[in-house]
């Protein structure tokens, strides 16, 4: 809702019509008034209309330099926003590739078994598989069971 509100600039009093609280129009009004005031107090020649003129162009300058700060700040922005969208693709790939190289560490160690399981009966004597090293507990000892129908090759 619009409201009006009067401020008074250079000894003139002006009626605005405003979306903003009265306080902030208030205080503009106030900051502009001491930006003219310093230029004609510190030149004496200078009249108000040009110490306006001085202020409007300080203000465009300060407000180009503000804009143009935050497009580089978007740009940033929007490039952090890109790299962390292309991390988070790597990652999930890394871990899509984490799983099937366990399910294969899986797939040999049944295998293994299998050869040993099959050499034990071959040659009736019972042979333990080698154990790795660090390995991931398996599904098996996790308490899950998994069965493997693949032959091995000979």
């Amino acid at each position: 809702m619009k409201q009006r509100v009067k401020v008074v600039l250079c000894g003139k009093e002006y009626a605005l019509q405003t979306e903003d609280a009265p306080s902030y129009v208030y205080q503009l009004a106030k900051n502009l008034e001491k930006r003219i005031s310093d230029i004609t107090e510190n030149n004496p020649r200078v009249s108000a209309h040009s110490a306006v003129m001085m202020v409007a162009l300080s203000t465009m300058d300060e407000l180009t330099k503000a804009n143009n700060s935050v497009e580089v700040i978007r740009s940033q922005v929007k490039e952090y926003v890109d790299e962390a969208g292309k991390a988070r693709l790597e990652r999930d790939a890394a871990l899509r590739e984490i799983d099937v190289l366990k399910a294969k560490i899986e797939q040999l160690e049944n295998l293994n078994k299998l050869k040993s399981l099959s050499e034990s009966i071959q040659t009736g004597e019972p042979k333990k598989a080698p154990k790795p090293e660090a390995a991931a507990p398996s599904d098996a000892e996790n308490g899950e069971e998994q069965l493997s129908l693949t032959q091995p090759e000979a």
